[in-house]
This record gives structure tokens, sequence and C-alpha cells, in this order.
């Protein structure tokens, strides 16, 4: 336990519990696996490989690109899964018992952050059974203050957000929680509108932040927002090309999740999209998609992208904090890190929404909340992972040479 840590979680938190092998989409394929320095040394013993029942020191191997204790070592996979998975569970955790598999391993999906006197605890949508919590109940995001139980944290299984501990950082973020709950407004809208947020409270701290928040929630009661976007017109041709841009340039980058594949082959035959095709039958096709299928798909679920967004901004503490080139996390109010947490954060609702909307022309009136699971969580894991498609599309997006308000408004206006 931390001592003296007032615990937050949302409701999906308590309720997880990891489904073995029936899981659609094991956490133990597809990933590099960091061990911390203490297992490492553990699977060295002689005795413990015995007890195993298996060479645990050639399950790992020194991590030569390694930059902490916590990603010491890692399990040396046998073409994309860890040869300690049998039969859809894992064999070490089996015979020895939770406290000799790696932090890693142990803490998944689950997140615990610590930003000053808060411990925060919440669930990865890369996995399965985490996204049907957080996706499927409309209360699966309603944040509230927990007891830990006197529960223990194995130390690298931590992120510890450095920076101002200022207690009305919470109050700040519980400002923004309502700012995508605010349903007078179509949802891209309250996404855009961070934007124009962050153009207000870049720089100051959170306690200086919290009446202009309340203003611009008030402010977008009344309607105020419509006025701002006017002058700007969906562009359908933008929306397409710029999310297949970033498409292509993660699963050309690395090993993507089949599952995530076969999500972006629904979205190319929904679109019927040949060597032939044109973009303006694209774009034709895309429209009635999202008229016929994505939209009332939505309205009947809006708690479904809402939650995905809201425990987005929840485990990331947005738009505050930052990841250093040490691989380190700290607080960070300065207009660019608010600026490009925002600009990331249309970019994956962009690229969710836009496959979600090819996959809406193949199922049409099927459409299911298991559709849009698979393609958050096969999504979740393909992208939010990696820290170098972060880097690329920034980069990408910023050679479209547009405002990021406007730039994100393109990206997701309907």
């Amino acid at each position: 336990m931390l001592e003296s840590h007032k615990v937050r979680q949302p409701n999906s938190f308590e309720r997880f519990r990891c489904i073995g092998a029936d899981c659609e989409d094991t956490c133990c394929d597809g990933w590099a696996v960091s061990v911390d320095r203490a297992t490492w040394e553990k699977y060295q013993s002689p005795e413990l490989c015995t007890k195993a029942g298996m060479a645990l020191d050639a399950l790992v191997e020194i991590n030569p690109s390694r930059s902490s204790d916590g990603d010491h070592a890692r399990i040396r996979l046998a073409g994309t899964r860890c040869p300690a998975m049998v039969e859809g569970w894992c064999a070490v955790q089996k015979a020895l018992g939770e406290q000799d598999i790696p932090d890693l391993c142990s803490a998944y999906p689950r997140v615990v952050n610590v930003i000053g006197e808060n411990l925060e605890r919440s669930l990865h949508t890369s996995c399965p059974e985490a996204a049907r919590l957080i996706l499927c109940d409309p209360a699966s995001m309603i944040v509230s203050a927990a007891n830990d139980g006197g529960q223990t944290y194995r130390p690298s299984a931590v992120t510890f957000t450095e920076g101002y501990a200022d207690p009305h950082l919470v109050r700040a973020r519980e400002l923004m929680a309502q700012v995508i709950r605010e349903r007078s407004l179509p949802l891209w809208q309250r996404i855009v509108s961070f934007g124009l947020l962050i153009d207000r409270i870049a720089e100051m701290d959170p306690i200086a932040a919290i009446p202009v928040i309340e203003a611009h929630l008030r402010n977008l009661r009344e309607s105020w927002l419509a006025d701002m976007l006017s002058g700007i017109q969906p562009n359908t041709e933008f929306q397409i090309e710029t999310v297949l841009e970033l498409v292509i340039d993660r699963i050309g980058a690395d090993y993507t999740s089949p599952r995530f594949l076969e999500c972006y082959g629904e979205f190319m035959n929904g679109m019927a999209w040949t060597s032939t095709s044109t973009m303006t039958e694209i774009v034709e096709r895309y429209r009635a998609s999202l008229k016929a299928g994505y939209s009332p798909f939505v309205d009947r679920h809006p708690h479904v992208l809402e939650n995905f967004i809201l425990n987005y901004v929840f485990r990331t503490v947005f738009p505050y904090r930052r990841r250093t080139p040490e691989n380190k996390f700290v607080l960070d109010s300065s207009r660019v890190s608010m600026t490009n947490a925002f600009i990331l954060l249309g970019v994956h609702i962009a690229i969710i929404r836009t496959v979600l909307i090819g996959m809406a022309a193949v199922h049409k009136e099927t459409l299911s909340l298991d559709h849009v699971v698979k393609l958050v969580q096969s999504y979740s894991k393909a992208f939010l992972h990696t820290h170098a498609f972060e880097a690329a599309a920034l980069a990408r997006v910023a050679g479209k040479g547009q405002h990021p308000v406007r730039l994100v408004a393109l990206l997701l206006m309907d």
C-alpha cells in the first residue's frame, strides 16, 4: 500500500477479472514482454526452475535497450507468443503463483498512477474484458473515492507523475469529464472544444484554470460553440485520406494485431475500396454509412465512445501529463504539451470513428456493441501502447498545415 494516498477509480476497475483461456485476444500474444530486474534475478535460481518444471532462465534474456529496472529483461518470444502460455493460461503463474511472474504481467491491464497525494486506478482498453466493462456499461466511468484494502504494489507497476501536486488538479479534470458528458452537443464538438479550452488554460496552474473551465462549460450549454465553428465546413475526403495515412504509418511500422487488421479489412470492404475506386465514390459510400449505420448506432448507445474518451482522459491525466525522453512522466501545462495531447486525442477518435463507419457499411442494422469492443480493443492494443505512433502521428498531421482546432474539427465533423 502507498500510505496516505487517496484512491480514486472508475466503477469498471473493481469489476475487472481476467478471463484467462476464454480471452479472445490474450495479452500473452503480439507484444514484447518486459521483465523487471527482481523477477529476472529470481529466474536465475535453479531451485525455482525445478519448482516451476521449466528452464525459467532460458525464458528470459537481457533487454539491450533497457532504461530502468522495470524493463531490465524480456521474454524470449516464440514467434509472437510468450512460450509460457499453455492452453490459454500462464504456466509460470500456475506453477509458482502471481508473485513470481513479471511486474508487467501481474499488473496488466490495471493502471496505477500516483499524482501527488492521489493514487488513481484504471484499466487499459487493449484488454478485451476491460474494454467490454468500460464500453458497454453506461456507468462504468463514474469515478469515485475507493479503499484499496491495504493493497501492495510492485514498484515498477506504479507510474509516478512528477511535478506540482496541486489538489485542484482533480477538480480541473473532473470538469473536463463534464465536457465529454455534455450531450447537448454532438460528441465531435465536445472534443473540438478541448482545443479552444486549451488555448485559454495553457500555462495556467489548475487552480487558475478551474473558473475558466467552468465558464467553458457554461458557454457550451449556451450554444456558443456552434458560432465558433460555423466557418469550418465538413471535408470527408480529408477525413478519410488523413486517417488512412495514419493507419498505414502504423501497420507499416511494426507488428499489428490481426484483430485490428480484420476491422480495417471490414472498413475497406464496407467502402468497396478497390484499385479502380474513385474518391468521389468512396466519399458517397462513407457518408451513406455515416447517416444510415454509424449515427443511429451512436444515438442508441451514446455512452460507448464517451466512455472510451473518459477512460483515456482519466488514465493519461489528459491534458496535463507528458512523457519525457527518459521515459518518465511529468505534469506539464505548457501550450505545446497540452496542444499535442489534444491533437492525439483527436487522432485516436478519428481513426476509431472512421473505421467504425466502414464497419457499419458491412454490418448495417446488425452493428453491435461487440463490434465496437473488438475495434476499440484491437485499436488500443495496436496504437495506444506504442510511443513511436504518437510522434509519427503528430508529425503527419503537422504536415497538413492546419491550426490544431481546425485540424481536429476536420477529422471529426459529421
